[in-house]
């Protein structure tokens, strides 16, 4: 193939632009026909996104020791419950509370389990105006599990052992407000009669539930026999299916004592979740404060906190201010955690 010549080698240019005097051709001499050689052109490589990592709830004023725990183990699971359609919104929290004795008008504590009258009224009105609500065993376990729509501001009130005219003093306040209550019943001496019908009484209306307490309150310890903690797993079961027509899904801790072995009986019987009587703070979707005791166990749900009635009022204001640092860092987040869903999940949240 011949060279290509410039204009310079094809023109001798002399003068101006207009005296141009064009000079002999030159001679070229043609170069030997060469075939390229064929080159390979590697592919463009797929460049696969690597997965980072994602951020979770956080929370200051916890206790010492304190930890939250995470227990969804897959992202994207994690992802559709947070974003998907009819979750619950950003922010939503619970607060388990535990009660114990309410005393009469006019006495006062000598234990911790024991709150006044008056401060029993100035809490109950108290979480109305920060805007709580009730919400029930059943509707805690799906917020848990799958983060169901519940109310933002959530408190699970708990009412723990056989206390048949205690009840009666929740029931105003039931009625005003639409709340529940869950009676944590040991379910042992089914012979007094007078407990029972009280109690089937208040669950007719609707506004009480009854969950598992034991059979025979037994607080489990290391040394407590297999038997003895099958007793008070199954047996509790048996019984309130009897009486009031369900299956206990919450198994709250005698005592809040609990071991490896009877978590995995509790797991077998059914439970889905579990109450102590640890104060570690409130829980929300994937979002667990334990201490070093529950976090033995590898079983967050089996293991939940509850404020003490005591300090109940304390226990919905620190919830309060969780509930609105992490409602502003989800939308913070939410950008990416739905570009991390959408780059290495199969559907949209919401599809």
């Amino acid at each position: 193939m011949a060279e290509t010549q410039t204009a310079e080698a094809v023109f001798a240019v002399t003068g101006t632009a207009e005296n141009v005097t064009p000079s002999a051709t030159p001679t070229v001499t043609p170069t030997t026909t060469q075939t390229p050689t064929a080159t390979k052109i590697p592919p463009t490589p797929t460049i696969t996104p690597t997965p980072w990592a994602l951020s979770t709830p956080s929370a200051s004023g916890l206790l010492a020791g304190v930890t939250p725990v995470e227990y969804v183990d897959d992202p994207c699971t994690y992802l559709a419950n947070k974003w998907g359609e009819g979750k619950a919104e950003p922010g939503t929290i619970v607060v388990p509370i535990m009660f114990h004795s309410i005393l009469r008008p006019g006495k006062q504590p000598t234990d911790p389990e024991q709150v006044t009258t008056e401060y029993f009224e100035f809490f109950m009105d108290y979480a109305k105006r920060l805007g709580f609500e009730t919400i029930t065993t059943a509707e805690m376990v799906d917020f848990l599990e799958n983060n169901a729509a519940i109310p933002k501001l959530s408190m699970i009130l708990i009412l723990d052992d056989k206390r048949p005219d205690t009840p009666q003093l929740f029931m105003p306040y039931l009625e005003a407000n639409d709340w529940t209550l869950t009676l944590a019943v040991n379910t042992g001496d089914t012979a007094v009669t007078s407990y029972w019908e009280k109690t089937e009484g208040y669950v007719a209306t609707g506004r009480v539930e009854v969950q598992s307490h034991g059979y025979n309150h037994v607080y489990i310890q290391d040394y407590t026999s297999p038997e003895v903690i099958n007793e008070e797993i199954y047996r509790s079961i048996e019984v309130i299916e009897e009486r009031f027509g369900n299956t206990p899904q919450a198994f709250i801790w005698p005592g809040g004592n609990f071991t490896p072995e009877s978590i995995e009986v509790a797991r077998e019987a059914g439970y889905e979740i579990g109450f102590t009587v640890y104060s570690r703070g409130p829980v929300m979707y994937n979002w667990v404060p334990l201490g070093d005791a529950e976090q033995e166990v590898e079983d967050p749900l089996m293991v939940l906190p509850r404020a003490w009635s005591s300090a109940a009022d304390i226990a919905l204001n620190r919830a309060l201010q969780i509930s609105q640092h992490n409602e502003a860092l989800a939308v913070d987040m939410m950008e990416q955690e739905l570009l991390y869903y959408s780059l290495f999940c199969s559907d949209a949240p919401g599809d």
